[in-house]
This record gives structure tokens, C-alpha cells and sequence, in this order.
């Protein structure tokens, strides 16, 4: 790898260590005696959000220079198991590392787009989340950090939207939505930036209202999507449908409220270049899913001397005062020049298809306080989602075997659905914005598993049946195993 790189990430640390040094964390970790990577690694121990987790709430009871100097007011609420979520504290730092990200993003497309121009022309769609308070009586604020990169975009690029995002970040979902989709059918809509759900929400709704065929009746210089938070592979298939005869481009961010780390910065290539002097510093650890359950226990390379197709698990230490925090993600490198590198999945069992971070436990919860509410009882259960065919949109599916069947399964359905929204925040503001359809449960029959399994488990005495299903082969066959194995039951019934 380039010495370029090491030159870069090293000087991101150093800056780090800098400023974390006059911190409580720094104090306690001796950040002040920490001259390289090599110490930094030996003296400062990887944590999760649970280890952290005081630090910020005592960060939301107004105390500061506990993870860094500046004051931090601003909290990203990411995924987490409660329905407040994981808050990430915001930095000014940290939103400047953010505002430059954006600002190669956009650089970065009009190198590659002679007709650049028209880029600036027409109207652009954005549909950031919310910002609001922890309470009426504190400063303190909690939202998604598309909120807060939109509070922060420049006045003169509000000429240019169909809403100003300063209005929209204050807008509960709905009313967001259906305003600005009323606005954008009547504009000359050239740019969208949302997450790929609510984009995919927002064409098949300006079909609906508009009654055209083709999104290109509607807009017919549309022309570029930029998206994150969610693969943007799953979607292009039917981006490609909607948007037929329409030339598209497509910018995917990688990030996550911990920070943006990477974009696709060639419109040609699937494989995104990482960033490696924009205030984040990245640890490696490889093979992580041979030793998830120990993690933090193992040995992690920097940037400089990682390999191409190894797959490895982020670490990140980041100017909002996160040092050596695990990121759930798996990525391999593609590129070492770049460097360049793909999101392969996830190293806990976890779905994540449509942005929603269901992680196995969220679900078992959910699904155990249904049973118990409904007076069911269930013994084996499986979860995964596909984009319906039928509605062309996300849904998730639930194989459920049951020792007492619910009477109304669709009571347990809409209660489930709501117990899951209260735990996990995304998944909530998926299912508010329709970026997710309501649910389906299906009855996993001992004969339905046992094909599925045969056809994609090597079974042994410890196999076990997972509870995320993250594949549409896998999960395509097992819904029509389910359904195989319930018409066949009818039949008998007859």
C-alpha cells in the first residue's frame, strides 16, 4: 500500500491523540505518552457502545471533556436495542470531517460528468431524518445525521431544493414525505439523495399520484441518486425497472453514524474508495466471524497492512471522541492503491438488508413478548426480508414454528411488528415512511425446515437453524417451503 496512506492515517491519530489527550479518556489511557499506532494499539482497549455508554450519558447531563475538548451537545441516534437507540456524540469536529466527505462526494461526480452544469440545473430532492430535543428543557439534541448534515448544508444550495432541508429536519416523517413528493411532481427534479427504501418509496409513489407509467414522464432529466445506509445492490434491479430510459448515475455512501468512511468515487465500479484523511482512524481485524465471540481479544492490523480479499472488522477511532470503537460490519479490500474496498456483512447475526439493523436478539425479544402478550407459544423461528415481488417493495418474513398457534395470527402479526418498532429505532422509521411493508408470519412446519435445511445447511449434530436469513435464495426457498408444506396440509384437511 502506498506510503502515502500510512503517511495520512498516522497523521489522523496523531491529531487525535492530540486533542483526546486533555480529555478524561485521555487522561485515563495516558494519551499524552502515546507516540505510534503500535502503543496506541497495546495501551488503549477496543469497547463497544456498552462500554461507552456512561461517558455519553453523562455527556447528556451537560458534563463535558469526557471523550473530547470540545463541547457536544449534538447525539446521532443509531441503531441500537431499545427504541432510543445507540446515541453517537457529534462533535464540531466531527461535522466539518462530515461536511468535507459530502463536499469530495459532490467534487468527486462533477470530475466525471462533462455536462456538470446540468447538475446545477432543474430542482434537487433530499429527505433527510429529524433533529430534536431529549426533553424540553435541555440543549441537548438527538437525530440522524442526514438531519444534521442538512442543518449544515450551505444557504445557497437551498435554492436548489424542491423543500429547504432547514424546514424538513423538523417534519415528522409522513408529513415530510407527502409535502415533498406534492413539490417535486411539479418540479424538474435532476438530483435525490435519500436512502435507497424511501427513494424506491418515493418513485412508486410519484407513479401512484401521478398516474404515469414511467418515472421518466414525471422527471425526464433526472439523473443522478445519491444513497447510504443501506446496499444499494439490492435495490438496483428495480431502480433499473422504474427508472428505464432515464441514464443514471448512482453514488453510494458507506457510513454509519460513527462516521462516513467511504463512496463510490467511479461511477463505473461497484467497490467504494475509503477515506483515509477526513478525521477517522481505521483498525482491521481479520477473519472476524472465526472469533466474534472475542473480538476485543484479538490483533488488529492499520490500514497500511491490510490485503486484498481477507475479510476484516472495523475499528474506528473518530474527532467525536470515539477511540478504537468496533463497527459490526465486514469489509474486504478490492484495491490497495486506493485503497479501495466492499461491504461483505456483518460479523453478529444480524439483518440489515433495508437499513433497519435487526440484530438476532432484537427479534427473539420482540417475538417472546408477542407470544407472551397473545398467550402463544413458539419453539423455532427464523426472520429475513426480500423486496416483494408483487409490491415492489422491502417486507420482512417470519417462520415461526408454534407449540400453541396463536388464534388470530394476524393480531400477533400487527402486535409483533409494534413490539419490534418499540426496540429498534430504524427499523420503526422504516415501517413509518411504508420503506418497509407490514410483516408476514408463516408457519415454519418440522417438514419446511427440514428441506430447507437439507438444501442449505451442511448438517451436523451442532447445526443449528439461524434466526436471520440475510440471502433471497435462502429466503425465497424457505417461503415456498412454508407455503408448500400449509397447501399440503389443506389438502389432508379436505
Amino acid at each position: 500500500m502506498p506510503a502515502s496512506v500510512e503517511s495520512a492515517q498516522s497523521k489522523v491519530l496523531a491529531r487525535m491523540l492530540r486533542k483526546g489527550a486533555q480529555t478524561e479518556y485521555g487522561k485515563k489511557y495516558n494519551f499524552s505518552d502515546i507516540s505510534d499506532y503500535e502503543e496506541y494499539a497495546e495501551k488503549v482497549p477496543m469497547v463497544s457502545y456498552d462500554e461507552i455508554e456512561p461517558y455519553i450519558e453523562r455527556l447528556k447531563k451537560g458534563e463535558q471533556n469526557l471523550l473530547w475538548p470540545s463541547k457536544i451537545q449534538n447525539f446521532a441516534v443509531s441503531a441500537g436495542t431499545t427504541g432510543k437507540g445507540k446515541h453517537i456524540p457529534l462533535s464540531e469536529d466531527r461535522l466539518r470531517s462530515d461536511q468535507r466527505f459530502m463536499r469530495k462526494v459532490i467534487l468527486s461526480y462533477i470530475k466525471q460528468n462533462p455536462n456538470f452544469l446540468h447538475f446545477f440545473m432543474g430542482s434537487h430532492v433530499s429527505l433527510p431524518g429529524n433533529i430534536e430535543r431529549l426533553d424540553p428543557k435541555s440543549n441537548i439534541r438527538l437525530g440522524e445525521i442526514s438531519a444534521y448534515l442538512a442543518k449544515l448544508s450551505p444557504g445557497w444550495l437551498s435554492l436548489f431544493q424542491v423543500r429547504s432541508p432547514q424546514t424538513m429536519i423538523r417534519e415528522e416523517w409522513t408529513e415530510k414525505f407527502d409535502r415533498t413528493l406534492d413539490m417535486a411532481v411539479k418540479s424538474d427534479v435532476r438530483k435525490i439523495v435519500a436512502i435507497p427504501s424511501w427513494a424506491l418509496r418515493f418513485f412508486q409513489r410519484a407513479l401512484e399520484i401521478t398516474g404515469k407509467k414511467h418515472i421518466r414522464e414525471i422527471w425526464p432529466n433526472l439523473k443522478l441518486l445519491i444513497c447510504g445506509g443501506e446496499a444499494l445492490n439490492t435495490y438496483k434491479p428495480y431502480f433499473d425497472k422504474l427508472l428505464e430510459g432515464l441514464d443514471m448515475d448512482y453514488i453510494e455512501n458507506y457510513g454509519a453514524s460513527e462516521s462516513y468512511f467511504a463512496f463510490s468515487d467511479d461511477l463505473k465500479r461497484s467497490d467504494l474508495q475509503l477515506i483515509v484523511d477526513n478525521g477517522v482512524f481505521y483498525e482491521w481485524i481479520p477473519n472476524p466471524k472465526e472469533h466474534k465471540d472475542d473480538l476485543q481479544g484479538q490483533k488488529t492490523v492499520p490500514t497500511w497492512e491490510v490485503k486484498k480479499g481477507v475479510p476484516y472488522s472495523l475499528v474506528v477511532s473518530s474527532n467525536s471522541g470515539l477511540f478504537r470503537y468496533m463497527i459490526n460490519d465486514v469489509i474486504e479490500f478490492t484495491d490497495l492503491d486506493q485503497p479501495r474496498i466492499q461491504v461483505v456483512g456483518r460479523v453478529s447475526e444480524i439483518f440489515d438488508r433495508f437499513g433497519e439493523a435487526v440484530e438476532s436478539h432484537e427479534a427473539q425479544s420482540a417475538l417472546e413478548a408477542t407470544a407472551e402478550q397473545i398467550d402463544a407459544t413458539f419453539s423455532v423461528f427464523a426472520m429475513g426480508g426480500i423486496i416483494d415481488p408483487e409490491i415492489g417493495a422491502p417486507r420482512h418474513y417470519w417462520f415461526i414454528q408454534w407449540v400453541d398457534q396463536p388464534e388470530n395470527v394476524e393480531k400477533f402479526t400487527d402486535l409483533l411488528d409494534k413490539n419490534l418498532r418499540d426496540i429498534n429505532r430504524h427499523y420503526h422509521n422504516r415501517r413509518e415512511s411504508m420503506g418497509i411493508h407490514p410483516p408476514v408470519i408463516l408457519n415454519l412446519t418440522k417438514e419446511a425446515m427440514y428441506k430447507w435445511r437439507e438444501k442449505h445447511q451442511a448438517l451436523h449434530a451442532q447445526t443449528k437453524m439461524p434466526r436471520i436469513i440475510d440471502d433471497d435464495d435462502k429466503i425465497g426457498d424457505m417461503i415456498s417451503f412454508c407455503r408448500k408444506a400449509y397447501s399440503e396440509t389443506i389438502k389432508k384437511s379436505d
